[in-house]
């Protein structure tokens, strides 16, 4: 499964592959980060009472309720929890919407995943009909929440269509939320939910709204006891680094600063999302689609390339994007595109009006 971020291998000077926040590392947490580094001499706590009693504070209150500790599940990032959640289930069969996260589809290898088809050119309405497919052999549903790639926010009455649907079939649900922050909409968070329907699971992460991909910090938050149990025996014995323990131990501890920061992104990123599908628009680069989206990241599509050309073309400039073709039913046109800072994007629409022309003829 491809990713976004490929610097390993590529020369990359403008990186809009991965979505992380255009304001960068907050400063209390680079701070934290220090802090860490003189604990990296010791284990961390296999307990893990301080991140989460700090989980706790800073997603409770933020989302305006009451998280108990024991609710929290740290993890190494988003992607150790995803694999947790299915290791430690073990569904039969998984229910994803696609277009979907390439990580969901590699937790899930080796089961059976029931969705193939959606038709993301029609508005991603195609969703409309997931609670009709939740059945009592469906082991596990998996929601994004804003929608990744697309960046749209599932309507409300479908969500709770399908939660009510869901819990009469016994049916856990893991709603992944890494990307509600940006959204200013975090009232419309599953965490909201939970204590009507104890079967859902909310995946948070410090990766993407603190822009701190290298320090794998994460958190499930999930009320059913059975299955914390059971997603805490698939992972790791010391799971979080000295670094993650710190930076949660911050954010916990600066909860006012930390919140003001993530309303200062919001509006950041609602301004330079509408400057960038404007000039996407705008910018003579033909029948562009541009798909809604109330997030950090831009899913078009349109460019009527051959192959990967475009892709291609703009990495031998030192532009990284993310080309969507490992997201079914999406194709190689369909490009997601990360909001950066104005001088970032003035780099990769400089390169697009002199690419275009040239391939196109």
């Amino acid at each position: 499964m491809a990713h976004g971020g490929d610097r390993y291998r590529n020369r990359v000077d403008y990186d809009f592959s991965i979505n992380v926040n255009p304001l960068g590392i907050p400063l209390i947490l680079r701070k934290a980060m220090e802090q860490g580094i003189e604990n990296a001499g010791y284990y961390p706590d296999p307990l893990q009472e301080a991140s989460r009693r700090a989980a706790a504070e800073f997603y409770g209150e933020r989302a305006g309720v009451s998280l108990p500790p024991e609710w929290m599940i740290p993890g190494n990032g988003a992607s150790e929890l995803i694999m947790a959640v299915v290791k430690g289930i073990s569904p039969k069969k998984v229910l994803i919407p696609r277009p979907c996260f390439t990580g969901y589809l590699r937790a899930v290898r080796g089961n059976r995943e029931d969705r193939e088809g959606g038709d993301c050119e029609k508005d991603v309405e195609w969703e409309k009909d997931l609670p009709d497919r939740i059945g009592p052999d469906t082991g596990l549903v998996i929601l994004t929440n804003p929608g990744n790639p697309t960046g749209s926010l599932m309507d409300s009455g479908l969500l709770h269509t399908l939660l009510e649907k869901a819990k009469a079939c016994h049916t856990p649900v893991l709603i992944d939320e890494c990307f509600i922050e940006f959204t200013g909409k975090e009232a419309e968070s599953g965490l909201n939910l939970q204590r009507e329907f104890p079967n859902v699971l909310v995946l948070r992460a410090f990766t993407k709204i603190f822009a701190m991909p290298g320090v794998r910090s994460g958190c499930l938050i999930c009320p059913d006891q059975e299955l914390r149990s059971k997603i805490r025996m698939a992972l790791p014995e010391w799971n979080l680094s000295s670094f993650a323990e710190a930076v949660l131990a911050a954010a916990g501890e600066h909860r006012s600063e930390i919140y003001a920061f993530m309303d200062e992104t919001v509006r950041e990123t609602t301004r330079l999302r509408n400057s960038m599908e404007e000039r996407i628009r705008r910018g003579g680069f033909g029948d562009i689609r541009v798909f809604p989206s109330c997030t950090n990241y831009l899913l078009t599509t349109g460019w009527n390339l051959p192959g990967r050309r475009l892709f291609e073309e703009l990495l031998h400039r030192g532009i990284l994007v993310r080309s969507c073709e490992d997201m079914p039913p999406l194709t190689e046109d369909h490009i997601r595109l990360a909001v950066r800072p104005e001088a970032e994007q003035e780099m990769l629409f400089t390169a697009l009006t002199e690419i275009l022309p040239r391939i196109l003829g």
